[in-house]
């Protein structure tokens, strides 16, 4: 293999244990629609020189390890460069990277789910690749996360990224503890944890993604017709029942349900750890972390489900997650090109989703874990719609996410009100 790897270490703790191990074999190429290897038989020979990528994040390693592998069966001459930028200045260190010339190749963006894409492209950083890339394999919600103004600057990843509340089996039950079928009995959980002397829920209190991964399940659950009406934009972001779960969180807090410390817990992977030691029995947090726990635990006995209603509903909040796009400043473009079409063949596909252990959204790939099919299963097919998202659709000038990420720590911290906030998002909103 000629790949090289750079690791840069952003987070305040790093909580890294032995890297991920998976399999993805890579079939060999022909030129169709939504064929194996997606990239046509003239591209296969010729194309050369080298490539850097930059990854958010350390989950995601191994995978990319697998992508480079299979995409190094097709293109034996290109060498692949990759670093991890891990923490909370991925963004920043991206900008002034490309500010100064030394930009990657190739690199991770969260698509239209935040502002951060659009904005490298209306400073024409992104390549469109609307007509250089083959599409067919992915449907509408994933090409939503590629597309600025009718054209695509992206490859999304085919996996589901829900949230889900992963909780210690064996705590359960030695304590007799069952998964709750009604939000009320949620609750009650959580206080029979706390009197038993552990942390009901891991979470960090200064992580704008963890909050979120863990106020948006709490949405859904609270109030599920509002958080259906978030689709379509029948409602809006700054509504009751979002303020509601925002005062229910804090009201979690206040209840010690979070830990004593929670606002001093750093950062996702700290939280993830709290978790994997068993010193918290529950931690609420995106679908694709169950690679990071079984990688940090490998003995830990743990399941998944999702926050029921009090009707007994559940169901999962999220959509396809976004991948790669390629520097309009490349000098090797031929290789950049000939990569973003491996990333969207259906071999790299699976590798990428069965590799991370992830719930899947293609019926063309499955799932390749038990805790992947069990948040499957527990979501009962009801998929709702991240309210983030809606910060960023539906803002009148592209301000409201960048608001969100700004002050929404401050609520937990205490430095401004639910009220405040909400009154905030609700003026750049359209």
């Amino acid at each position: 293999m000629n790949w090289k790897k750079t690791v840069s270490f952003i987070c305040a703790v790093s909580v890294m244990g032995v890297s991920l191990t998976g399999c993805g074999e890579n079939s060999q190429s022909t030129k169709g629609k939504g064929n194996a290897d997606g990239e046509s038989k003239e591209n296969d020979g010729g194309v050369s020189g080298t490539l850097t990528i930059w990854e958010h994040g350390y989950g995601f390693e191994a995978s990319l390890q697998q992508i480079i592998e299979g995409f190094q069966k097709k293109y034996q001459d290109v060498e692949v460069e990759y670093e991890i930028k891990d923490g909370d200045n991925y963004y920043s260190l991206l900008s002034t990277a490309i500010q100064s010339g030394e930009g990657p190749d190739i690199f991770w963006t969260n698509g239209t789910a935040t502002a951060n894409m659009k904005d490298y492209v209306s400073n024409e950083v992104c390549m469109d690749l609307t007509d250089k890339v083959d599409y067919s394999l992915f449907g509408e919600d994933a090409m939503k996360l590629t597309e600025v103004d009718g054209k695509n600057y992206s490859v999304p990843w085919l996996t589901m990224d829900t949230r889900a509340v992963y909780y210690n089996k064996d705590i359960f039950e030695e304590n007799g503890y069952e998964v709750p079928e009604k939000f009320s009995e949620f609750e009650e959980l959580l206080e029979k944890i706390k009197k038993a002397g552990y942390t009901p829920i891991s979470l960090s209190g200064v992580n704008v993604y963890s909050l979120l991964f863990t106020f948006e399940p709490i949405l859904s659950a609270m109030d599920v017709e509002y958080t259906k009406g978030l689709s379509g934009y029948s409602v809006k972001a700054t509504d009751k029942p979002a303020a509601d779960a925002l005062n229910k969180m804090l009201e979690w807090a206040d209840k010690g349900y979070f830990g004593d410390n929670w606002l001093g817990v750093a950062d996702n992977n700290a939280q993830t750890l709290a978790f994997t030691s068993g010193e918290a029995v529950m931690d609420i947090a995106g679908s694709w972390e169950a690679a990071t726990i079984s990688e940090n635990n490998p003995d830990l006995n743990y399941g998944a489900f999702e926050i029921p209603s009090e009707e007994g509903i559940r169901g999962m909040v999220g959509t396809p997650a976004n991948g790669f796009s390629v520097n309009t400043a490349t000098e090797n473009e031929a290789a950049a090109v000939a990569f973003m079409n491996y990333c969207a063949s259906l071999d790299a596909q699976t590798v990428w989703v069965q590799s991370q252990g992830a719930v899947s959204a293609s019926d063309e790939i499955e799932a390749s874990t038990e805790i992947a099919k069990e948040i499957s299963e527990s979501g009962a097919g009801n998929i709702y719609t991240s309210w983030q998202s809606v910060l960023v659709n539906h803002s009148t000038d592209g301000t409201a996410v960048s608001l969100w990420d700004e002050d929404f720590t401050k609520i937990f911290s205490g430095d401004i009100t639910v009220e405040e906030f909400m009154d905030n998002i609700s003026k750049v909103m359209q």
